[in-house]
């Protein structure tokens, strides 16, 4: 059964907006049944390209600040699913590695992702895949950031009544 087809005025952000966020709702509730919360499949993934990557740089491949990588890497701390030690050649630096049972739930989150990514390939021909393909690359490269910019801003706090902006 096919989605109803939307008006052809519909705006492409929402239309992009709403896939995205289909995408990743599927995404988590596959990731949840095996125990990863949001964000940790990606940084198992990057691990696995990257094990001992610096925490800052992790940080930036993942697009957020330093500070709230850090909640994510103490929860999978706990579940021994990464450990961070300190640089051996610069204290200031942690470094994150994946644990043995890190790296078995990488590959089953892996297998998740592989999974969902056949079920969306079947529902394009060869040709589609590829025009979706370069067209969604287009967009991002519309969409990035200048080169210039290293982790985004942090979001503004909205000052209440009575605060005095810092």
């Amino acid at each position: 059964m096919n989605a109803p087809r939307v008006p052809t005025d519909e705006a492409l952000g929402h239309l992009l907006a709403q896939t995205c966020k289909r995408l990743r709702d599927r995404m988590h509730a596959r990731m949840e049944e095996i125990g990863l919360h949001r964000g940790q499949g990606f940084i198992l993934f990057r691990l696995g390209e990257q094990d001992g990557i610096a925490q800052t740089e992790l940080a930036h491949q993942a697009m957020v600040r330093p500070a709230t990588l850090t909640p994510a890497l103490q929860r999978m701390e706990r579940a021994d699913l990464i450990e961070r030690r300190p640089d051996p050649s610069d204290q200031r630096v942690s470094r994150v590695y994946l644990t043995d049972r890190g790296r078995a739930v990488r590959l089953r989150a892996k297998g998740i992702w592989q999974d969902l990514e056949r079920e969306l390939r079947a529902a394009f021909d060869a040709e589609e895949q590829a025009r979706l393909r370069d067209a969604l690359l287009r967009i991002r490269d519309l969409l990035s950031p200048p080169a210039t910019t290293g982790t985004p801003e942090p979001r503004r706090r909205r000052v209440g009544r009575g605060e005095k902006r810092r």
